[in-house]
């Protein structure tokens, strides 16, 4: 019985081994004190625990690209969490992806995607359906922008995208606005002001505002844009009074370009650094220096020039095949330079982080990743994977033991 019990074990501790999280950072680990955003991120392995399984806590970001999708994890992408390097997974079938499709609340409890708004908590159990895709969470993070609609369709040889975008109170679960967007083709870049007083809709090659004072808001004031495009969800500055636009060259190289929140004039200079050879730009908060924290993406090696804007249909900010890496920088006014505050790892092309953290400057030592338990998935793969392994092997130890036994059988001296 003992070699049973030494294969039993080895198979054991080979399946533990080759599923074994990969670290069990817990809170009050010298890496898990500060709550903050992870210097460094890793891309979680194909063991790594899905969020319906192990919820990870408040998140520090969401993020993911070709590093964590294959042909069979197509939907893949990344959460960690903020006060500790616990990584789990979405993996599901559509890609969804991180600060276009799937967003991150401020405050890092919610992500909003796939028609539904959830909490990343535990001990916080939310599930919210939406009617439309979500757009943008509020500075605060009470109130969420969707758009409903199924996509364009053509109408006597036109193309239609029958569209509202709505504004939803996430405490009281209702819509306190609604909006015609029905003559926009493409999905919309929206920014609610700081005080959730004033909305910010581009449409197309215009940005059109409106002041959320009465259920079915009118426009106030239209901007005509010209190569640049509204500058993400934190475009509106805290005080109210103007929000920027992110125009861009020929060249790939960015600047924020600050307008008068009442009448959408461009105001004559622009006191923010340039953003050199990006694929997209996106602002997601202020800092009280002035600063705007920003998503901006890294082309990849030998990638083309991005494509100009044609038509005058002005550019929106995707998903792109040609971004290698996402940078989180903090756009200082009167500097040459971005600060760089956070890098991805290659292939980690999309990004979105707990805005109030970025802006507040939370930042922690990245340690050991948890990739939590392993998935049943995996559980069923190490069940197999002993009964093709463990049964021939024991039955090859139990045939040695045999043969081993008839020989000393055959070599003891008869008595008598």
């Amino acid at each position: 019985m003992r070699g049973i019990a030494v294969v039993v074990t080895l198979l054991t501790l080979t399946v533990g081994l080759a599923f074994r999280p990969g670290g069990t950072s817990m809170p009050g680990d010298p890496t898990s004190v500060t709550v903050g955003l992870p210097r460094k991120l890793h891309v979680p392995p194909l063991r790594t625990a899905h969020v319906g399984q192990s919820p990870p806590g408040t998140a520090a970001a969401i993020f993911g690209g070709t590093a964590t999708t294959d042909d069979w994890n197509e939907g893949r992408f990344a959460v960690v969490a903020a006060g500790s390097d616990r990584y789990r997974v979405f993996n599901e079938f559509t890609y969804t992806a991180p600060g276009f499709d799937a967003l991150l609340s401020p405050d890092g409890d919610l992500v909003a995607r796939n028609r539904t708004v959830r909490s990343l908590r535990p001990d916080r159990r939310v599930s919210i359906a939406l009617p439309g895709d979500p757009r943008a969470f509020s500075p605060d993070g009470t109130l969420l922008v969707y758009e409903t609609g199924d996509g364009t369709t053509y109408i006597d040889g036109v193309q239609h995208r029958e569209s509202r975008i709505a504004v939803y109170d996430l405490t009281s679960r209702s819509e306190i606005a609604s909006i015609d967007n029905s003559d926009n083709l493409s999905a919309p870049v929206v920014a609610l002001s700081r005080d959730n007083s004033r909305l910010a809709v581009q449409v197309r090659d215009q940005i059109r505002l409106y002041h959320l004072d009465s259920p079915n808001p009118a426009p106030y004031a239209i901007v005509a844009l010209d190569a640049e495009t509204l500058a993400g969800p934190g475009a509106w500055l805290p005080d109210g009074r103007s929000f920027v636009t992110a125009r861009r060259g020929s060249d790939g190289t960015w600047r924020l370009v600050p307008h008068n929140a009442d009448t959408g004039a461009a105001q004559p200079a622009s006191p923010f650094p340039n953003v050199v050879d990006a694929r997209y730009l996106r602002v997601i908060g202020w800092r009280a220096d002035g600063a705007a924290i920003a998503i901006v993406a890294v082309p990849r090696a030998g990638a083309l020039p991005a494509l100009l804007f044609q038509d005058k249909i002005t550019w929106v900010p995707y998903p792109d095949s040609n971004t290698a890496r996402a940078r989180l920088v903090a756009l200082a006014p009167n500097t040459f330079d971005p600060t760089v505050l956070l890098e991805t790892p290659d292939g980690v092309s999309d990004l979105d982080v707990a805005a109030d953290l970025a802006i507040s400057g939370q930042f922690r030592t990245s340690g050991s990743p948890d990739y939590g338990p392993p998935s049943p998935f995996f559980l069923a793969a190490g069940g197999v994977l002993m009964l093709l392994v463990g049964v021939p092997l024991l039955w090859l130890v139990l045939r040695v033991r045999r043969r081993v036994t008839e020989r000393k059988a055959r070599a003891a001296p008869a008595i008598g």
